[in-house]
């Protein structure tokens, strides 16, 4: 056959229109170095697949669900924040509204883990060993095994101690899903911090003051196929 082939065009059945943009964002500040992002969710005549931050024009995020926590910020600083969706086709929604926070003031104080007895439910081998986490030095790190999500590390204070501040530096392997936990006894666990939407790097978390002599990282979903490390486990006192 000579000519021309007939090329089908399928640019009238491909997907053009935009998700409805995110409504009702809200930030708020959980400590000096990270901010907390919430919004409705958007709708789509396909379906969305995930969402988009932007912290002063620059994106910083790509959440799957409608929460974002925004860390490795500075002390003491306003931040803006607009959001939008995306979908399959990869058309982006409008801005939803902006949300305004400014990050609580550095906090000051002794470190009440360093140096102190530390223990975890597994290593991924010699040299990462649960002290590593709190020997204060930086380049050292805490591993557990791999693929496994239940995995946890505490810390034995040495006397009952008021903690509102733990402050987590993650290797690369970081815990997307991760409770903050105390204890009297190493036996019964109650929380002060929970979290979902880990994304790793360094998570300052500040809570209601609670009262106990250790104070367990409990990892519930790993951000990687590996398991968790990190470099740094931090305890501080109200």
């Amino acid at each position: 056959m000579s000519g021309n082939w007939w090329k089908p065009d399928y640019s009238g059945g491909s997907d053009t229109q935009a998700p409805s943009a995110p409504s009702s964002l809200t930030a708020s500040a959980a400590s000096s170095s990270q901010i907390n992002l919430s919004w409705t969710a958007s709708t789509d005549n396909v379906g969305v697949t995930g969402y988009r931050v932007f912290r002063g024009g620059v994106q910083v995020g790509t959440p799957t669900g409608t929460t974002f926590n925004d860390t490795g910020l500075t002390a003491s600083t306003a931040y803006s924040y607009t959001v939008k969706a995306i979908d399959a086709a990869g058309n982006l929604s409008a801005n939803s509204n902006t949300a305004n926070a400014t990050t609580s003031a550095a906090s000051t104080g002794t470190n009440l883990a360093l140096g102190k007895t530390t223990v975890a439910s597994s290593i991924e081998g010699a040299g990462f060993e649960a002290s590593k986490a709190t020997d204060g030095n930086s380049s050292t790190r805490w591993a557990s095994i791999e693929g496994s999500n239940n995995q946890w590390i505490y810390v034995d204070l040495g006397t009952t101690q008021s903690v509102n501040r733990v402050k987590l530096n993650w290797e690369a392997a970081y815990g997307k899903g991760y409770k903050i936990q105390v204890s009297n006894d190493a036996t019964t666990w109650t929380d002060a911090f929970t979290t979902t939407t880990g994304n790793g790097a360094i998570d300052d978390i500040t809570f209601t003051a609670k009262n106990g002599r250790y104070v367990r990282v409990l990892g519930t979903a790993r951000g990687t196929a590996y398991g968790y490390s990190l470099f740094d486990f931090e305890v501080y006192g109200s």
